[in-house]
């Protein structure tokens, strides 16, 4: 099947799924600091959430790609990636910093702010694509290279089984590169070129699955809710048979170029983003959600904020008033916190988007 001539209309579910993805995102990262206080219950939600949260951002790109941009010209693309990539990149990966150097007491791994050499450090991180101050622009930084690769050869997948072979090809060569290669440990980090073959293949997955016209199809409400009944069963099952090899956390993380399983990783990371999509087609268009995907790409960027300054004393909040042993109670208070946390983001997104959208990646809601 070639690319559509024309582009294709937003589907609101996909929208939908959009968000519902960020929120897995905030999730992840605020159970992330719970489990560094030991608790295992919030190292197992960690696990789960990890098993596909990132999969699922790169098929959803794949989505929404317009393939007819791939007969615009160099010029075209290498000005979308400009405004619609290293805009946002640079703002919200260097705002964190200022806040930080006037006070605001943060958590900043990768880099000690304590003094001159640590800021210098981080500028000089960021600029390699390692974005220190604001660590979850990590994707932002590899859709850039991944954007530049299609460009160049995405005219190649022009039929469906050029396209699969493709995915194969490019999975292969990504997990075995970050299989040999400890890139971290190496200091190799370069605008996160190590995941991007991994990334690739997930992303033509989307196309993939746009170009067959299933996300365009109806389906009745039960049949679609008991897929995500099934999904949700299947990744529940299968997060923990993958036990590695990991590094620096036994768990699926991408951005380390770490993911264990050469067949289980793909398999709960495909049946997670199926089941979001699914999910994604039973919320009422009625509740909103639709446009906060809309402005899916802000609300990552302002993530940044909570990850830092946030999480961390939410944290420990969290571990010394609630019973975080309880993997009942630690799910309920961080869907509360990331409840808060999304609203007050998407406020501000909103609000940027519709005042200051030259920061935001300028003109995105024109993409399909």
């Amino acid at each position: 099947m070639s690319p559509s001539p024309s582009p294709s209309p937003r589907i609101g579910s996909i929208d939908t799924a959009r968000f519902l993805a960020i929120a897995l995102v905030f999730y992840g990262h605020l159970v992330e600091q719970v489990m560094y206080l030991d608790s295992a219950a919030a190292a197992a939600q960690y696990k789960w959430v990890y098993s596909f949260h990132m999969p699922l951002f790169y098929v959803l790109s794949g989505i929404v790609h317009n393939e007819r941009r791939l007969t615009q010209g160099w010029g075209a693309l290498l000005k979308r990636i400009a405004r619609g990539r290293l805009v946002p990149y640079a703002v919200f990966a260097l705002l964190p910093a200022g806040v930080a150097l006037a006070g605001v007491p943060g958590w900043f791994p990768t880099v000690d702010l304590s003094g001159a050499d640590g800021y210098i450090a981080g500028l000089i991180s960021t600029a390699r694509g390692l974005p220190a101050f604001s660590i979850p622009l990590w994707f932002l930084a590899s859709l850039v290279v991944l954007e530049l690769l299609h460009g160049a050869i995405g005219r190649l997948w022009r039929s469906n089984t050029a396209l699969v072979a493709a995915i194969t090809g490019f999975y292969v060569i990504g997990y075995v590169f970050n299989r040999e290669v400890d890139v971290l440990s190496a200091g190799l980090i370069m605008w996160m070129a190590h995941v991007v073959p991994l990334g690739y293949a997930f992303y033509l997955t989307g196309i993939l699955v746009r170009r067959t016209g299933v996300l365009e199809r109806s389906f009745r409400p039960y049949g679609v809710a008991l897929g995500a009944i099934a999904g949700l069963a299947i990744i529940t099952l299968t997060y923990n048979l993958n036990q590695g090899p990991f590094r620096l956390l036994d768990v699926v993380v991408m951005m380390f170029g770490t993911v264990g399983h050469p067949l289980l990783f793909p398999l709960t990371a495909l049946v997670g983003t199926a089941t979001v999509i699914l999910i994604a087609r039973l919320v009422p268009a009625g509740m909103g959600l639709q446009r906060l995907g809309e402005v899916t790409l802000t609300i990552y960027c302002l993530h940044g904020f909570f990850y830092h300054f946030a999480n961390p004393p939410l944290a420990a909040w969290m571990q010394a008033n609630l019973p975080t042993s309880s993997a009942w109670i630690l799910g309920a208070g961080s869907a509360l916190a990331v409840a808060i946390s999304l609203a007050i983001a998407a406020t501000l997104a909103l609000l940027l988007e519709r005042y200051l959208p030259v920061i935001t990646g300028g003109r995105r809601r024109e993409a399909p």
